[in-house]
């Protein structure tokens, strides 16, 4: 399974957001979480990193305060 990183920046606008935000549910998903996309894809994917990327890109997870991300902009003089 193939993780499309295009696809991922077009739902999320800020590129430092994704492994943020992915580590974030990795870690969920070693902890306690169960995964939210298909089981199948589960397999295919295997770790914990992968499928909080897949979940990212497929919208069935979501960054919930994305003004807060407007602190990854870097500043330009």
């Amino acid at each position: 399974m193939i993780i499309n990183y295009d696809k991922l920046l077009k739902r999320i606008k800020h590129k430092y957001a994704i492994p943020i935000a992915a580590s974030r549910r990795a870690e969920e998903l070693e902890d306690f979480g169960r995964p939210k996309v298909d089981q199948t894809v589960v397999k295919d994917l295997g770790d914990h990193v992968s499928i909080a990327l897949k979940e990212l890109e497929e919208g069935v997870i979501r960054i919930r305060n994305e003004e807060m991300l407007r602190i990854l902009l870097p500043k330009v003089d």
